[in-house]
């Protein structure tokens, strides 16, 4: 109730500008999902067999005209996103970016909101610098046996807060 009670009164956001932005926010979703499947229906249309995939850069960066950077932007749970030593995402979007950032020359970077007991923290790294490997792991009966790039934590930028994020995003974006 206290969270629900500071963003009603100690939001600085009107509540109609924040409907309007989840409204749309929302629509944006069922977009992408129509997206998706009309690109699948068309797939089914063409001669031949293709191999599709679909992905975003969630934030393309471009400072001064110029394409520094996009960033894959996550937030999983500190038992989800962890995996011994390494950090577990996707593995076929994972692959996708690999492919992207070789054919583009541009970097991409993950930045991940870990949600963890004792406060959030992130992890942050350049796909075309860290060493990755991949894996199927997970279970068939949970549903979650999945196809999965695994990085090793050591190779990863971990941010305890977000004044440590903003220090990083200014050296990695602006330079010192």
């Amino acid at each position: 109730m206290a969270s629900r009670t500071a963003f009603v009164y100690d939001s600085p956001f009107p509540l109609k500008s924040l409907e309007t932005f989840f409204i749309r926010h929302s629509k944006d979703v069922f977009n992408r999902l129509e997206f998706s499947r009309a690109l699948e229906d068309a797939k089914r249309l063409c001669d031949g067999r293709h191999s599709l995939s679909v992905m975003d850069v969630d934030a393309p960066i471009i400072v001064d005209g110029v394409i520094r950077a996009g960033f894959e932007i996550k937030t999983l749970r500190e038992d989800v996103v962890n995996y011994g030593g390494y950090v577990k995402v996707n593995g076929r979007q994972y692959e996708g970016y690999m492919e992207f950032v070789r054919r583009t020359g541009i970097d991409v970077y993950y930045l991940v909101r870990v949600q963890a007991r004792g406060g959030d923290y992130f992890y942050s790294w350049n796909v075309k610098r860290a060493p990755v490997r991949f894996e199927w792991l997970g279970s068939r009966e949970n549903g979650t046996y999945d196809y999965y790039a695994l990085i090793r934590r050591s190779a990863i930028t971990k941010l305890a807060d977000h004044e440590e994020l903003v220090k990083y995003l200014r050296d990695l974006i602006f330079g010192r």
